[in-house]
């Protein structure tokens, strides 16, 4: 009996060694066959986009949440899609949260427009282009892209959520009253701004629909309503930078836009991420009877003073027999007043800024 014990002992061994060398031989393949049942039961992970589901179509151009579109028309319908959207998808939302889907983009939509007109994109395929943070729609160049890593390396720039600095008027715009939501940094000086920005970029992936911008209120006047200003706090007035919520209605039936608006009464994270979900979603702000407008602030006219001219040398005995041009001498050139002054580079900049090219379109909801 021992003996038998023995050698079924012997031999259990032996096939456990024989299973393990077979699992270790036939491991890539064995896991290439168990990822291509995994893929072939959940699907490539890429949707499909009616265009004539007008709410899926504003929520995927407007809503902020990164997608990655593949346009297809009347033709390309039963084509296959490049081999690598179809490796990718699945990665690019795992990593990335960035979703794959195909849309007819040569159709017209509700209002009668294609997305291709919509955002002047390309009028006939191949195209693919990448919406996020509620910008305007990115043409990828899918040209020589093969793998994952390299549609990863196109796409990444774009995903990028910043707090944008308002310098001109047309940025205020652009960047803050045309957007459904925008979360608006006040500050006075660089320590306020910093604070407040340490606090607000860890929410800024989970906030893609709204636009966060920064207003150096030390030289822009924003103009609200006696009702928005009752609600900013009165303890924290000058000691912190002040973040405010300003929310654009969809335009009526008359095509007019209103704005509702709300401060952040304490400036803490965690009141934070619940304020800009609350702003996103409208819930107890107030309205605004005139859109918020921004000023530069009148500046203080310069204190000029004069110099104090430099002492005169004694002047010297000369002979009165000797003809002297007493035009100018080089001294008293060099001590008059100068007729024309060099203008400040702070100056020149600013007046340039109005020729910047903005960074992205204010937002229309109309498709």
């Amino acid at each position: 009996r021992r003996l038998a014990k023995e050698q079924d002992k012997v031999s259990w061994k032996k096939q456990a060694g024989v299973i393990a060398a077979i699992i270790l031989m036939c491991g890539a393949g064995l896991m290439q066959f168990v990822m291509t049942v995994w893929g072939f039961l959940a699907g490539t992970g890429i949707s499909h986009i009616s265009i004539q589901d007008t709410a899926q179509l504003k929520s995927v151009l407007f809503d902020g949440d990164p997608w990655l579109v593949y346009c297809v028309n009347n033709e390309t319908m039963g084509q296959r899609i490049p081999q690598v959207l179809e490796e990718s998808a699945h990665t690019l939302y795992s990593s990335l949260s960035v979703k794959t889907a195909t849309l007819n983009c040569w159709d017209p939509t509700e209002s009668g427009r294609s997305v291709a007109q919509r955002f002047g994109l390309n009028l006939k395929p191949p195209m693919t282009f990448l919406v996020a943070n509620n910008n305007k729609p990115r043409l990828v160049n899918m040209l020589g892209v093969s793998r994952y890593e390299d549609l990863e390396k196109k796409l990444k720039p774009a995903l990028k959520v910043n707090v944008n600095k308002i310098k001109t008027l047309k940025q205020w715009t652009s960047f803050c009253t045309n957007r459904k939501s925008c979360i608006v940094i006040g500050h006075k000086n660089k320590a306020q701004l910093d604070y407040a920005q340490d606090l607000i970029k860890p929410t800024l992936e989970r906030h893609r629909g709204s636009k966060f911008v920064s207003l150096d209120t030390s030289f822009w006047q924003l103009k609200l309503d006696d009702g928005v200003l009752a609600t900013r706090s009165a303890d924290g007035k000058g000691k912190s930078a002040d973040v405010l919520c300003l929310s654009r209605d969809e335009a009526s039936s008359k095509g007019n836009t209103t704005h509702s608006g709300l401060f952040l009464q304490s400036l803490d994270s965690s009141s934070l991420d619940k304020f800009i979900t609350a702003c996103e979603t409208r819930q107890q702000l107030v309205k605004l009877e005139k859109p918020p407008k921004i000023n530069a602030r009148p500046t203080k006219p310069k204190k000029v003073t004069a110099p104090t001219p430099a002492p005169r040398p004694p002047t010297q005995q000369r002979d009165a027999s000797k003809k002297v041009d007493r035009v100018g001498s080089r001294d008293s050139l060099n001590n008059e007043e100068p007729l024309f002054e060099a203008v400040d580079e702070d100056e020149d900049d600013e007046d340039g800024d109005e020729d910047e090219e903005e960074e992205s379109e204010g937002e229309e909801i109309e498709i």
